[in-house]
This record gives C-alpha cells, structure tokens and sequence, in this order.
C-alpha cells in the first residue's frame, strides 16, 4: 500500500438531528470509527486506483458487529432500529461513500426487497446469508435504454413449463463483480406497458446463461464493483420469483424508497468527512504569514459548509423518524437525498478549492469525495428527477 497521509475522522455525537445517542449507538460509532480509521480506511487507497473492492473488508465488518442493518436477528442481521443503521452508515461514510454502500446492503434494495416481498423460504435461502454477511448481492433495474425511465424496461421473461426464460441486459449494476445473486426485474407481459407487467426475480451467479461483465473507468466510486448483468435464454424456476406476477415494480419502488434514504446518510457522512479534512487542513497551511483559517473566504467558505451538513442532517433524520413511526415519508425522503446530493457536491468543491494543490490529488479524502459526490447526483435518482417528484407531491401532479 502506498504511504499517504490518512486523515483520522472523529465520531457522530448527539446533535439536534439526530437527538440523544443511547449508550449502544455511541458505543458503535465509536468501533465503527475505529474499524475505518485503523483496519479498513487505509485498504482503499490502493483500491481506489485499481477499481476494485477490497476482499479483506468483508470479514473485518461482520466481526465487529457492524453488519446486518435493519434485518431481524433471527434472519441473521443485527435488529437495529433505523436510526442506529443510519448512524453506522453515516459513519462510516464519512471515509468512503463505498464503505456506507456495502453497510447498507443488507437493508438495501435487494434486503429490503426480499424482506418486504420474499416469502419465508427465500428469506432462509437468500436474506439470511446475505445479513449474516456470508453472501453479497446486487439490484437490476437500470438498463441501457431505461435507466431514469425505469419502467420503459425491455428484459423479458417467457413463462415455460420449466419456469422462466430470460433475456437482456441490466447496466450499472453495483457488486456485479462480486455479487452471489441478483435481485432483478423483468418484463413478463410482452404487451404491457410502462410500470405494469413487470415482475421480480432473483438470479444466482452459476445460473446458465447468466453472466456479468464490468464496467472501469468510472469517475468516482471507483472501489465499487459495478458491471453488466446479461442474460441470454437463462432459465429460471418459479421459486426464484420475488412477489406476484406483473407486481415488481411496486418491489422495485419499495426498495428503492430504502436506498434513497440510505445515501441521504450516506452523503451526510461525506459532508462531515469533507468538513473535519478542510478544517484539519486550514488550521495549519499557512501562507502569507498566517494560517488558511484567518483568511475570511475560507472562514465563509466553512460556515456554509456547517450549515450544509447540519440542514442536510435535519432533513435525513426528519424522514428517517417518520419511515420509522410507518409515516408516508415518500417525500421527506427524496427532498432530504436532493437537498443533501447538492449540499455534497458544493461542499466537496469547495473543499478541494481550500485544500488547493493537495486537494487535486488522490492521497485526501475530500478528493475522493469530490469524485464520489457527482456519482451521487446521478444514482438512486438524479436530481433532476427528484425535483420533479417533490413539485408533483405539492401540484399534485401524476406521471
């Protein structure tokens, strides 16, 4: 591994957004800290460069404790209420938007998926290794023509008498590389149309005719493992159905509701990440006789930079509360990922603009963030499309 400088983060404390921190909560952060800052943390700068997710994480997290999410433990995962997984993740995260990604697998799209629509037997087969951290997995619903659009998706699903046969092609896939299985989407009324007739499934990575292809030169989250899923008359049981037929994209949705919050704290850790290096490094550049800190443009420069993160926080947890009391938090959870995405990618720039010459090189975190930052206002939904999503919630508009 190369010799860097590795900046050393503090822990989440009790704030306005997150109210009082249990004893449990501290004592997480505080591993969760200590686990990024000593073990994993440094594995990444090496890994950032080759692209690829470093296989020596996988264990370090699941033996101290830190992985499972929101997944009961009788299903192998650590039975945290909301918050506590949001904290962890937040934590985390502040590092690597990479590291809060493989936290909130478990709970993620296709954990929460399978838990919300799986029936008992596909929980035992596919949630239970999955939380237990022994198995990895990914989500397919973008495709090349459909990434926004989700529902204009052209993967289709023949019904046989041996069950599915499957054909096409899902892009941008996080864990391709990795993953043991897949939670997907497929077609499976030929004549339908928009979200109607599609339905879920899950394809295991031996499975014939299944294969994954992956996709380098990425601009940011570059340790993320993202590829291609093809299939190409792969068949499939009836049993690796996710759901009832032509209901899958209310499983894609519901998931995805999950995932949208999962990066609000996501990227709360980044902005905290970004804050605590920017800081760090102006108290003690100096230039002209006198640290960056004295200079009022960087003084206004970081004040916007608390604001962004503790607004984005406030936000985050807001929807995070209401998801976990069961309020309709649909829109509370996108305006809280928009609103925090663009305080990220501000905060980030102008992180690396205080840093200067050693902001525009991969030894700090703020350059990481910087990358990671413009990969966020694209995923999960862009910023474009949240916007339009919280407008019709006030205009009451339907698409």
């Amino acid at each position: 591994m190369t010799d860097v400088p590795v900046t050393k983060l503090s822990t989440i404390e009790s704030s306005a957004a997150t109210g009082p921190l249990s004893a449990e909560q501290t004592e997480l952060l505080e591993k969760a800290r200590a686990v990024v800052d000593e073990r994993v943390g440094p594995l990444l700068w090496d890994s950032e460069r080759g692209e690829y997710f470093p296989q020596e994480i996988v264990p370090i997290f699941g033996e101290a404790g830190l992985f499972g999410g929101t997944i009961p433990t009788e299903l192998g995962g650590t039975g945290w209420d909301l918050i506590t997984h949001m904290l962890v993740i937040e934590q985390v995260s502040k590092n690597s938007q990479v590291l809060g990604s493989y936290l909130a697998v478990p709970s993620g799209p296709v954990g929460a998926g399978l838990f919300k629509y799986g029936d008992q037997e596909q929980k035992e087969r596919w949630l239970k290794p999955l939380a237990e951290g022994s198995s990895l997995a990914g989500y397919g619903l973008t495709e090349p023509r459909s990434g926004t659009d989700a529902a204009n998706m052209i993967t289709r699903a023949e019904r046989t008498d041996d069950g599915w046969v499957l054909n096409g092609a899902k892009m941008w896939i996080d864990w391709a590389e990795m993953g043991d299985f897949f939670l997907f989407f497929a077609r499976t009324d030929p004549d339908s149309k928009g979200a109607k007739g599609i339905t879920g499934f899950v394809v295991e990575r031996d499975t014939p005719g299944f294969s994954t292809h992956p996709q380098k030169g990425k601009l940011g989250l570059r340790s993320l493992s993202v590829g291609e899923l093809r299939f190409e008359d792969a068949v499939l049981p009836d049993e690796n159905r996710i759901g009832a037929v032509g209901e899958g994209f209310r499983v894609a949705m519901g998931a995805l509701e999950d995932t949208r919050l999962q990066i609000a704290a996501r990227v709360c850790g980044g902005l905290a990440g970004c804050l605590e290096e920017t800081v760090q490094w102006a108290t003690r550049r100096e230039v002209f006789g006198k640290t960056l800190a004295g200079f009022q443009l960087t003084q206004s420069k970081v004040a916007d930079m608390v604001l962004s993160l503790e607004a984005a926080r406030a936000l985050t947890y807001q929807a995070a509360r209401a998801k976990a009391a069961g309020e309709n938090a649909t829109k509370a959870v996108i305006a809280a990922k928009l609103f925090a995405q663009e305080a990220y990618m501000r905060t980030s720039h102008d992180a690396v603009q205080i840093l200067g010459g050693r902001g525009i090189i991969d030894e700090t975190l703020v350059n990481r963030h910087y990358r990671d930052a413009k990969i966020t206002e694209l995923t999960g939904g862009s910023n474009e499309i949240l916007r339009m999503l919280v407008s019709d919630s006030v205009l009451g508009r339907q698409r």
